[in-house]
């Protein structure tokens, strides 16, 4: 993976792997109700835990 230290390559980084990005993304409607990847909580505290570390001024 690139060595990514700003936001600018960040972006730069997902404008050159966009379509590989794109192909290997999981839509998780296409998931299966019961999949565990959907039912594992530990998912939502990551995210809420990344939002809220990234909206500290």
């Amino acid at each position: 993976m690139a060595n990514i230290r700003s936001v600018e390559d960040y972006k730069e980084f997902l404008k050159e792997n966009r379509e590989l990005l794109h192909k290997n993304a999981v839509r998780i409607k296409d998931l299966s109700p019961d999949d565990d990847w959907i039912l594992d909580e530990e998912w939502d505290r990551i995210y809420e835990q990344e939002f809220f570390k990234h909206m500290k001024v």
